[in-house]
């Protein structure tokens, strides 16, 4: 990722910091990551002057597939996902970050 875009992670990893739910642990690491794009996606109107334009970002594709692992697994499928995350096309400083970080944060409550 260039130097000039933020991912979409950083803002993730400043809103699982400040939150205290279980819940993340029992969903898959998928549903966590869908449930994190939405609530970021929801948060950006709500950030009413940023500095930089967020709504210029890219999504990339979250896939969830299964795989046999061989032995160790019993030949069983293996569930893997692949995420590749978004990003803003913009870098966002940290008071920014823990904005929408605030932002998800109310989001969350809302489920």
């Amino acid at each position: 990722m260039s130097e000039n875009k933020t991912s979409f992670t950083a803002v993730y990893d400043a809103f699982l910091n400040r939150i205290t739910d279980d819940m993340f642990m029992e969903l898959t690491e998928l549903d966590t990551y869908h449930i994190l794009q939405d609530l970021l996606i929801n948060a950006i109107p709500q950030f009413e002057f940023p500095r930089v334009d967020l709504t210029q970002y890219e999504l990339l594709t979250i896939e969830d597939e299964s795989i046999y692992c061989g032995a160790e697994s019993n030949y069983q499928p293996v569930p893997i996902f692949y995420h590749r995350g978004g990003c803003f096309n913009c870098e966002l400083n940290d008071e920014e970050i823990n904005v929408l970080a605030f932002y998800m944060i109310v989001g969350w409550l809302d489920y």
